[in-house]
């Protein structure tokens, strides 16, 4: 298995922009009202992954996959993989297990009405999933997954659960298997540093350093981004102080910073990796095992 945790994931969260905005993303009734950016921000991701011949994770936002089933067509076509970000954007863990089981559905038929496709990964919007919510993992399961990218190892204001295991594991009791959010353990603790607002915020040599820290422990990294955070045309002046920083700070060298590391790693759709674990037989792991 020397081909495994030496490729790793890139993932994208295909989402309007203001789907990622907190008080924008409260009020899907406005959402036709808002201009439309996801067509063009997704092309410049495309252009940036064909350049460096990456093929990634797309979790498509069901709600996104109603209104643009052609830009979903779009990224099936260049080759990448198709998974599942939930169809409202809403947090799983402010759900009920019936209500998380209908977002589930209209997800995954508003996909299925696109491009034909039955995802077998999935990622809940603001990594709203802890180790601790069995239902939710069976209720993937059930449904067909076969992985999730949901877990956040580390920390954070909105998010996160730092004592999950930094490299993928099986869910206790079910043959799921979890690919969580690349981490940077430093100092007895885990750190965000690859992807989204981190990516963007810290010093390149951070997220290399992450994703050089996991491949060594034997795993895949998994970084993730936005096609939002590469539309530098885009403003929208409603925002809390908060929100400007997370969803515009350091954009204009994002793309620079995602080519010094397509051209650094060897990347692969998440469904790969899921394969090469299955491959290898791999036996769940413990938090103490993954740090």
């Amino acid at each position: 298995m020397k081909e495994y945790g030496r490729i790793n994931a890139c993932t994208i969260d295909l989402e309007e922009w203001y789907q990622g905005l907190t008080s924008a993303n409260r009020h899907p009734e406005r959402w036709e009202s808002l201009e439309s950016r996801a067509g063009e921000a997704t092309e410049t991701v495309l252009a940036l992954l064909r350049a460096h011949n990456v093929r990634a994770t797309c979790f498509v936002l069901g709600a996104l996959a109603e209104r643009q089933p052609a830009l979903i067509a779009r990224i099936c076509d260049a080759g990448h993989e198709i998974a599942l970000h939930g169809h409202l954007h809403r947090r799983v863990d402010g759900m009920t297990p019936a209500a998380f089981g209908e977002e589930l559905e209209r997800g995954l038929d508003a996909v299925w009405r696109a491009v034909r496709v039955r995802p077998c990964g999935h990622r809940a919007p603001y990594f709203s999933l802890r180790r601790d919510m069995g239902w939710a993992f069976t209720a993937l399961e059930e449904r067909g997954f076969r992985y999730d990218s949901s877990i956040f190892p580390a920390r954070t204001t909105l998010y996160g659960d730092p004592s999950a295991p930094r490299l993928p594991y099986r869910v206790p009791g079910l043959a799921l298997v979890e690919f969580p959010i690349t981490t940077l353990r430093a100092g007895g603790r885990n750190w965000p540093a690859a992807g989204g607002f981190y990516t963007r915020a810290l010093p390149l040599a951070v997220t290399r350093r992450a994703i050089h820290q996991v491949n060594a422990a034997g795993g895949p990294a998994v970084l993730y981004l936005h096609p939002w955070e590469l539309d530098t045309g885009q403003r929208y002046p409603h925002v809390t102080p908060r929100e400007r920083l997370t969803h515009y700070a350091g954009r204009r060298g994002l793309g620079q910073k995602l080519a010094v590391l397509f051209e650094e790693f060897r990347f692969a759709p998440l469904a790969e990796l899921h394969a090469l674990w299955n491959a290898g037989d791999q036996s769940p792991q413990t938090s103490t095992e993954a740090k």
